[in-house]
C-alpha cells in the first residue's frame, strides 16, 4: 500500500490541480486554463510511470506510446504556460509545432509496437527498458524501437536546456516590463514568477539527472523512488497552487498600458523633462501613491510615456520602480527619524509602499538592516548625543 503510494503520488497531484485549473472559473487568465493543460499531461506521465513501476507489462505494451508522447509534451507545454504568463496575450497556435516531436516519436513508437510479435514486444520490455540484455531480441523491429526510445531521450535533454535558456529569458523579458511600468509589483505577482523560474531549474536538472541514470535502477529499491517522487510532487503541487492563485498576467500589463487616457502632448527638451520629473516626486510628492504607473508620470508631465521612461533608465540607470521606491525610502527614513512611535506598516503606507512587507524588503536591500533596526540605531545614536551633550553641560556649570 505504501508503495503504491509512492508511486501514483505525482500523478494523484497533478490530476487534482488539472481538474482544478480546467474546471474553475479563469477570468479570461488563458495562462491559467493552461497549466490546467499541462498538469492533465503530467497526469498521463506519472500514470505511464506508475504502470510501468507495476510491472503491468501487458499494460505497458500499449502505454509506452503514451508515455512518449507525455514525455516529450509537458516541457514543451511548461514553455508555453510561461510564454502566456509574460510575453503573449493569448493562444498562439503556432506553438503546436513545439509538438511536433513528440507526436513524431509516438506515432513511430506504436507503429513498431505493431510490427513486434507478443514475444518482441514483451523481450523489448524485459531486455531494454527493464535492464535485462540477455532477454533483448536481435530483430530488426526491436533495435528500431530501441533506438527510437534513446533518441527520445536525448530529443528530452535538448528541450530541457532550451526551455530552460529561454524560459529564463521570457521572465527577465517580463520583469523588465512591469518594473518599467508599475511603482507597485505585489499584485502583480513577481514572487510567483520568480518561483516558476525556480522551481522550473530544478525540474530541469532533476529530469536531466533521472533522464540519464534511467528508470529501470528503482526497481531495486522502491525507497530510492520515494526521494523523486516526493520532490516531484512537491514541486508540482507548489507549481499548481501558484498557477491558481496568480490573477495577473502580461496580458493585463498590455490592457493597462492601453487604457491611459489620452492627453495634449508638449514639446519639452530633455533638460526640462527632468526638472519637471523631479519636482513632480520632490515637490508634490507623487510616490506617495502606492499604484502610481509610468503613464500617471506622463499623463502629469504632458509628454510621452517612452520618454519618460527613456528618461529615469539613461539619465538615473534604474527602471521605473526603483526610481520611485528611491523617493519612498527617504520618505520612509525621515518618518523613522522624526516619529518613532510610527509602527512599520504606518511607515511603508505614508511613504507609498504597496505593503509592508515590499517596505522591509526594499529598506533591507538598500539600507543593509531593517527598517525596524534603522530606527533604533537612529534612537540610540540620538540619546547617545543628548548623553553626551547633558555631561558636557554638567562638568561645565560645576566648573563655574
Amino acid at each position: 500500500m505504501f508503495e503504491d503510494l509512492i508511486v501514483y503520488t505525482p500523478m494523484y497531484v497533478c490530476l487534482f490541480w488539472a481538474l482544478v485549473l480546467l474546471f474553475t472559473k479563469r477570468e479570461n487568465n488563458r495562462a491559467k486554463f493552461f497549466l490546467g493543460v499541462f498538469m492533465f499531461a503530467a497526469s498521463v506521465l506519472y500514470f505511464s510511470h506508475a504502470v510501468f513501476f507495476e510491472r503491468n507489462i501487458d499494460f505497458y505494451k500499449i502505454i509506452d506510446p503514451i508515455y512518449i508522447f507525455a514525455t516529450l509534451s509537458v516541457y514543451p507545454l511548461y514553455y508555453w504556460y510561461i510564454k502566456l504568463l509574460t510575453v503573449e496575450n493569448g493562444y498562439n497556435w503556432s506553438n503546436l509545432k513545439l509538438l511536433l516531436p513528440s507526436l513524431l516519436f509516438s506515432l513511430i513508437s506504436f507503429t513498431l509496437y505493431r510490427f513486434m510479435s507478443d514475444e518482441e514486444q514483451t523481450g523489448y520490455i524485459y531486455g531494454f527498458l527493464l535492464g535485462r540484455s540477455q532477454m533483448l531480441p536481435g530483430t530488426l523491429v526491436v533495435q528500431l524501437q530501441k533506438w527510437t526510445y534513446i533518441a527520445c531521450r536525448a530529443v528530452f535533454a535538448v528541450q530541457v536546456v532550451y526551455i530552460l535558456i529561454h524560459g529564463r529569458r521570457l521572465v527577465r523579458k517580463y520583469h523588465t516590463q512591469i518594473a518599467d511600468f508599475y511603482s507597485n509589483l505585489d499584485s502583480k505577482s513577481l514572487l510567483w514568477v520568480n518561483f516558476i523560474l525556480y522551481s522550473f531549474v530544478l525540474a530541469s536538472f532533476m529530469s536531466l539527472t533521472l533522464n540519464f541514470l534511467g528508470r529501470s535502477i528503482f526497481f531495486e529499491s522502491r525507497f530510492l523512488l520515494l526521494i523523486p517522487s516526493m520532490i516531484f510532487s512537491i514541486f508540482l503541487f507548489l507549481t499548481g497552487f501558484s498557477g491558481y492563485v496568480q490573477n495577473y498576467t502580461v496580458a493585463d500589463l498590455h490592457r493597462d498600458e492601453k487604457s491611459t487616457t489620452p492627453v495634449l502632448l508638449k514639446k519639452i527638451t530633455a533638460g526640462n523633462l527632468e526638472k519637471k520629473l523631479i519636482a513632480l516626486f520632490t515637490e508634490k510628492k507623487i510616490y506617495k501613491k502606492s499604484e502610481l504607473k509610468i503613464t500617471d508620470v506622463s499623463q502629469l508631465l504632458g509628454t510621452n510615456r517612452t520618454y519618460v521612461s527613456e528618461l529615469i533608465n539613461d539619465k538615473f540607470s534604474c527602471s521605473f520602480v526603483e526610481f520611485v521606491n528611491k523617493y519612498r525610502l527617504d520618505e520612509a527614513k525621515l518618518i523613522l527619524t522624526e516619529n518613532p512611535e510610527a509602527s512599520i506598516q504606518e511607515v511603508a503606507e505614508q511613504a507609498g509602499f504597496g505593503s509592508t512587507g515590499t517596505f522591509i524588503r526594499v529598506f533591507k536591500n538598500q539600507e543593509g538592516i531593517t527598517p525596524g533596526k534603522y530606527r533604533d540605531n537612529r534612537i540610540m545614536s540620538a540619546g547617545g548625543s543628548h548623553g553626551i551633550g547633558y555631561g558636557i553641560d554638567a562638568v561645565q556649570q560645576t566648573v563655574q
